[in-house]
């Protein structure tokens, strides 16, 4: 077996506690279903614990949403029940990043399947783009609810 031929070493891959944080860029079209409707939006990034829609109209933390998207290369949809963890006005600062209007969901339901699936995404990603550690995207602490600023 040569160097090229052997699987990627265990090291370059995040650690657990980096991978539950790492935000990776996912501008793909979603949508998303409210109790008396579904709308498409566009989502900006994701993560293990959830994603970041564009979105114009405010959405109330606490909200339950649900939540399907493909990524790249197939056409089996993630789906997801979701809360809506944070919003993101338009123009408002950020100290980590630039985002649009809209908001964090945070996943509080997705199968199994669909978890491993999100899984390999980021250790994907993360292989493709070694740096990303450097840039770990997450939800602003002050904008979570229950959680001390």
């Amino acid at each position: 077996m040569t160097k090229a031929d052997s699987p990627e070493p265990r090291e370059k891959a995040p650690s657990e506690s980096v991978l539950r944080k790492l935000r990776i860029p996912f501008v793909r079209r979603a949508t998303v279903k409210f109790p008396d409707h579904e709308e498409e939006v566009f989502t900006i990034d994701v993560g293990l614990e959830g994603v970041f829609i564009e979105r114009r109209d405010p959405l109330n933390v606490g909200q339950e949403v649900e939540i399907r998207f493909a990524f790249p290369e197939s056409e089996i949809p993630v789906q997801a029940r979701c809360r809506v963890a944070w919003w993101h006005p338009e123009g408002a600062p950020l100290s980590s990043k630039s985002l649009p209007a809209g908001a964090g969901l945070e996943f509080v339901e997705m199968s199994e399947q669909d978890r491993t699936r999100m899984r390999l995404q980021l250790l994907v990603y993360c292989r493709q783009h070694p740096s990303v550690r450097r840039f770990l995207r997450h939800w602003p602490q002050a904008e979570r609810e229950g959680d001390d600023p």
